[in-house]
């Protein structure tokens, strides 16, 4: 009776095995390791459509045949590493049937049961990496019309404001009103240079990707102060590692605004960000400024006062289940601050395969 119970669980377990397997949305594959190059034992139904291969002709194909010459001494690196135990994530090209290539996201690891076969899971990233391209060319020229900006017209602002500022010392004995058009042209000037270090400072990208998150927020937080003449601090403070990649891009952006509005409604002289996580993975973010604050309450559903930027920053947040309080008052600064929930490691793996990118 038991041996015949056992028998069914197995079966049962077989059958919930191979509908996984068959259905799952990334190609699958097996492969033999004990060949060289590997053999590919089994393919899903995924890998079917994106190679264009049949199940049969995957059966006993050399794995090698899926990868383009330029790219098989990576992959053969990958298939010694997952020889040693290990399990690899890596990018890497791969061909299709008609010779297509492709950008692909692949997981490798000894299969649980048999050390002799490895399990593959290979993901389509192509429309990943064309945004990746094209943010890398948004970025470029951002970083060069920046450049240009700061070489030509700020120079040339800048050496406009100097000389007015040389007038008005040898004007003294000039008429009242020649004295008062010479201050308003200096008033004028500094105004304008302020407003193309916002310019540029709004233009020059920061590589979050090359960075990592920690060295870019603090190049955010102090290219703001040099751009804007702002005594700007950032204090960090939890185990860094602790913070989700989920939430890396979105607190970096929301950082970002927080800083664009201390810019553009603030007029402080000092800005203090402050940027904690909690060991479960929560996170929590203040952005002080010495400004002229303002009164929330006059903030209508569309930030009629122009506060356009807290609106998004709201959407952000609450889209990823967190929370923003202003405090504030006419003359006595402003206080953004945004916590974040923890996240659990489903989550979290769930955005480094890719799922989260949707939160930018």
């Amino acid at each position: 009776m038991m041996t015949s119970q056992s028998e069914s669980a197995f079966r049962a377990g077989e059958h919930w095995y191979r509908q996984l397997f068959e259905h799952m949305p990334v190609c699958i594959f097996i492969a033999d390791l004990t060949a060289t190059p590997p053999i590919i034992v089994e393919a899903n139904r995924r890998a079917e459509l994106v190679y264009g291969y049949t199940a049969a002709e995957f059966a006993g194909m050399p794995a090698a045949n899926l990868i383009p010459e330029d790219a098989r001494s990576a992959v053969l690196i990958i298939v010694q590493r997952v020889q040693q135990g290990q399990t690899v994530t890596a990018e890497t090209t791969n061909q299709r049937r008609d010779c297509t290539r492709f950008p692909v996201r692949i997981v490798a690891a000894p299969a649980p049961t048999d050390a002799r076969h490895m399990i593959v899971t290979v993901e389509d990233i192509t429309a990943e990496a064309q945004r990746r391209s094209e943010t890398e060319a948004i970025d470029a020229e951002r970083h060069r019309i920046a450049h240009e900006i700061h070489d030509g017209v700020a120079q040339s602002l800048a050496g406009l404001r100097f000389k007015s500022a040389l007038w008005s010392h040898l004007a003294e004995e000039a008429p009242p009103g020649a004295r008062a058009v010479l201050d308003e042209v200096q008033a004028v000037l500094s105004a304008a240079i302020m407003d193309i270090r916002r310019a540029i400072f709004a233009l020059r990208p920061v590589d979050l990707e090359t960075l990592g998150f920690f060295p870019a927020v603090t190049q955010q937080v102090g290219d703001f102060g040099d751009q804007n003449q702002v005594v700007a601090r950032l204090e960090i403070t939890g185990p860094q590692e602790s913070l989700p990649a989920i939430y890396e891009l979105p607190l970096f952006r929301i950082i970002q605004e927080g800083l664009s509005n201390v810019s553009q409604h603030g007029h402080a002289s000092a800005v203090l960000v402050r940027l904690t996580v909690d060991a479960t993975g929560g996170a929590a973010v203040s952005v002080l400024d010495n400004g002229r604050g303002f009164d929330p309450s006059q903030l209508g559903p569309t930030d009629q006062r122009g506060h356009f930027g807290l609106r998004q920053m709201r959407e952000r947040i609450v889209g990823l289940g967190g929370t923003l309080d202003i405090d504030s008052a006419p003359g006595k600064g402003t206080e953004l601050v945004i916590t974040l929930p923890p996240i659990t490691q489903e989550d979290n793996h769930a955005w480094n395969s890719g799922a989260g990118h949707a939160a930018d």
